[in-house]
């Protein structure tokens, strides 16, 4: 490479690399402040296994071992919530980066910047971001992929040759990795192996794609499947259950369950990660007009790339057909649910910033850049309240209490059998056989016991997600069993604990 060359190259990396450490900065924000809840507990359980353990437990539970191996080595380190949700928010900033060059390779460095903050300022994605789950992991792989597709899809009649073509083997190298890579850290690749397949399709039928293009996609899907076949091979022979018997706990699709998805994943509203709830806002209206925005600003994209219509389809595709996908599934057996539809929010996000810029074009760059400034202003705004929000039970809070209060002979009744491992985490190891060896979330046992005289500690809190009854109103419903309680309190705003007997 010449030197001029190295110049121009590191130059076009100038703007990721900063994008990458801005989009970082809020992930690292308060990292590790919130406490485990039980999807992460059941990560730090599975890292802590030995490698081989760690990968039989992986496929036993369905899940593939990949992500619980790259977090393996930061298992022994001190403050896990810390250590442990790094590699998401890395991820989560290369997801970022990612829609930046994307966009960048569609419709300018304008365009980018929008797709950026709209993707790199969303509360939902933010919060992914700073969980110890795979899900930003595998939003980041099914992007290098879609990043493949949308070069193949700037050149079809390079693409339509052998994959071997120079001018194409980038792209075809970017889509295969990519998607493999995805697929072997999550099933949630497999949606997005269909969404490419289906652009193909759709680019054949517009004559915009040449017969060629669409055998190199099938040899392409062979290549994927292959690699991929092993790891699900494994999956099928050590699974406890299949798939569909690990989504019964999903409750059943409603008005208010698909705006807790649509709302948190496209628009700009918090989530409530365990009652599959929107949470209100303070300056509620502030959300509402960037809604507003965000579909003037689709409207836009869509007027713009009318003249590009591959470009609109693989877009359009990407963002619409996973969640219709999961919509139509959830008519027979419930699975929308934000995390499982977490990656098209990055192509709506490509949409907007490409909207966006279309409005801005016209103006003047100083113009541009105060809009811009502003925008990037008005999210952040909007996402602010994100890390004042309890988006996760406080139950090392409730640790605390319970270790300080709990003496011997009492009996802990815990309304979420799960919140034992939870409270197991956060207890002082000279108290947990004191709090945990007599708990369970027997009621009719905890009432005998209290008939006896013995104290009761009922705790309410749920340890995962659930969409039932509110603990307050769980614990108002028991104390018709139990009586007056004789103290009230409360674990932050979703616990609450309470002594019954003597």
């Amino acid at each position: 490479m010449t030197q001029a060359r190295l110049k121009v190259a590191i130059r076009r990396l100038e703007w990721p690399f900063l994008v990458f450490l801005l989009a970082l900065l809020p992930r690292l924000a308060g990292l590790g402040a919130r406490p485990f809840w039980l999807d992460e507990v059941f990560t730090l359980q599975r890292v802590s296994l030995k490698p081989g353990a760690l990968v039989m437990d992986s496929f036993y539970n369905h899940h593939m071992p990949s992500f619980f191996l790259l977090l393996w080595p930061l298992a022994g380190l001190s403050h896990p919530e810390f250590w442990l949700r790094l590699p998401s928010a890395i991820f989560g900033a290369l997801a970022v980066t990612l829609v930046f060059l994307i966009t960048r390779q569609i419709a300018g460095r304008l365009a980018a910047c929008l797709a950026a903050l709209v993707i790199g300022l969303s509360p939902t994605v933010l919060a992914f971001s700073q969980e110890a789950r795979s899900y930003t992991m595998v939003m980041t792989l099914i992007l290098v992929g879609l990043y493949g597709l949308v070069r193949l899809a700037q050149n079809l009649p390079a693409a339509s040759l052998k994959l071997r073509n120079p001018d194409a083997r980038t792209g075809w190298v970017c889509f295969i990795l990519g998607t493999t890579a995805a697929l072997d850290v999550l099933a949630d690749g497999l949606p997005w192996l269909i969404t490419a397949n289906l652009i193909a399709i759709v680019l054949t039928c517009m004559g915009k794609g040449r017969g060629g293009f669409m055998r190199n996609i099938l040899k392409a899907d062979l290549i994927i499947l292959a690699l991929a076949a092993p790891l699900y091979l494994l999956l099928e022979i050590y699974q406890e259950k299949a798939f569909i018997q690990t989504l019964v706990w999903i409750p059943p699709l409603n008005g208010t369950r698909l705006w807790y998805a649509v709302g948190s994943v496209y628009l700009m509203h918090l989530a409530d990660s365990v009652t599959f709830h929107v949470l209100d806002q303070p300056g509620a209206i502030l959300v509402w007009v960037i809604d507003l925005a965000l579909a003037v600003t689709v409207a836009a994209a869509i007027w713009r790339l009318r003249v590009r219509p591959s470009m609109l389809a693989i877009l359009g595709i990407s963002v619409v057909f996973l969640p219709a996908l999961l919509i139509a599934i959830s008519l027979w057996q419930p699975i929308l649910l934000p995390r499982y539809i977490l990656w098209s929010a990055a192509p709506f996000a490509i949409l907007v910033g490409i909207g966006a810029a279309s409005l801005l074009e016209p103006l003047a760059r100083r113009t541009q850049i105060m809009a811009t400034a502003a925008i990037a202003a008005l999210l952040l705004a909007n996402m602010l309240p994100y890390y004042q929000s309890e988006t996760k039970p406080r139950w090392d809070i409730a640790a605390q209490m319970l270790a300080q209060d709990v003496e011997p002979g009492d009996i802990v009744y815990l309304h979420d059998f799960y919140a034992g491992k939870l409270l197991q985490i956060y207890l002082p190891t000279d108290k947990q056989a004191l709090v945990l060896n007599d708990n369970d979330a027997d009621l009719n046992r905890a009432a005998q016991a209290i008939t006896q005289g013995k104290r009761v500690w009922a705790v309410y809190g749920l340890a995962g997600q659930g969409s039932g009854k509110t603990e307050v109103q769980d614990y108002e419903q028991n104390q018709k069993q139990f009586g007056q309680p004789k103290l009230v309190q409360q674990a932050g705003n979703r616990i609450v604990i309470a002594l019954f007997g003597q």
